[in-house]
């Protein structure tokens, strides 16, 4: 009979060892639960609107919303400046969870370009025009005004003047002659 006395104290102690534990992992757990409630629920906001905005302005708003901003790409725009928002995700106006990152693009500005400007000055208005397509360029503003000593529809002056230039805009602006007063 030693052996049924040994067999049940060690089925009690395993009984108590396992019930310890389970015990132990079950208050951790409840206690674990309710420090930590606050993380699991998370409150809602609304998305601001940043487009158009700086980008340590938008930066500012998201924080202020409880939001995170993620800026996933730059673009060339050439109607939003530098360093401006382009777009955003998710859309101004969405109700979201706090901590949730806002996706934006932002504008590398205008793509500036390389061109070679003919030199139109002095040439007739219809000579310009045909030089200005055959550079690729585009014939931009035309300005009149009396001019003493060039004649009637030649140019006087151009914008951007000739030579290589750094431009955002293949646009040609002339200044042509009336002729004299």
């Amino acid at each position: 009979m030693d052996w049924i006395g040994k067999i049940f104290r060690f089925i009690f102690k395993s009984f108590l060892t396992t019930a310890f534990i389970i015990f132990v992992v079950g208050a951790g757990a409840t206690c674990a639960f309710l420090v930590f409630q606050n993380m699991f629920d998370v409150s809602d906001t609304i998305v601001p609107s940043v487009i158009g905005d700086e980008l340590n302005v938008a930066q500012k708003k998201l924080y202020d919303a409880g939001l995170n901003i993620y800026v996933s790409g730059e673009e060339f725009d050439e109607r939003i400046s530098r360093n401006k928002i382009i777009t955003q995700d998710p859309a101004s106006g969405a109700t979201v969870k706090k901590n949730r990152d806002v996706y934006v693009v932002v504008s590398k500005g205008s793509k500036v370009i390389a061109l070679d400007i003919p030199d139109l000055i002095n040439k007739e208005l219809k000579e310009a025009t045909v030089i200005i397509e055959e550079y690729g360029l585009i014939l931009g503003r035309i300005t009149y005004t009396n001019h003493f000593s060039v004649p009637k529809d030649v140019v006087i002056a151009q914008t951007p003047e000739p030579g290589n230039v750094n431009s955002n805009s293949k646009e040609v602006n002339l200044l042509v002659s009336k002729g004299p007063y």
